[in-house]
């Protein structure tokens, strides 16, 4: 399993993924706009206010990956930043979805997704979030 620092910004992603990549001396190595998705759906409620922003971006420098994001929900400095953890296998992704819920919340059921992953998004029980990830070959 890798654990990867996922950072939620309100709407400046890609101004984030250029800074990181000329501060950190990285390189932005996926770049996905919410209009992208199946349907062209968006975060956003109001629908086109968001489409042309960032749904998820990867920047690597050195041996760290960074994944950014844009919300349209209010985003606090301080609490915009998750851990994914990229799974090695589903057993993997099944057990944490298990152990990471137990007096927390899930902000998003496990389950595949458009992008051939099995994920899920939880709140533990400490308020730190949680990506889980297992990418299908």
């Amino acid at each position: 399993m890798k654990f990867i620092p996922y950072l939620v910004f309100p709407g400046q992603a890609e101004e984030a993924m250029r800074f990181y990549e000329s501060a950190l001396g990285g390189k932005i190595t996926g770049l996905q706009r919410f209009d992208d998705m199946p349907g062209g759906t968006s975060d956003d409620p109001s629908g086109d206010a968001f489409k042309h922003k960032v749904m998820h971006g990867e920047v690597v420098a050195g041996g760290l990956k960074l994944y950014l994001s844009d919300s349209s929900r209010e985003v606090a400095k301080g609490d915009n930043v998750t851990i994914l953890i990229d799974c090695d296998s589903e057993p993997e992704v099944d057990r944490l979805y298990e152990a990471l819920q137990v007096g927390g919340t899930v902000q998003m059921a496990l389950g595949k997704t458009f992008w051939n992953a099995k994920y899920a998004n939880i709140k533990d029980r400490f308020g730190v979030t949680w990506q889980l990830n297992f990418q299908y070959s």
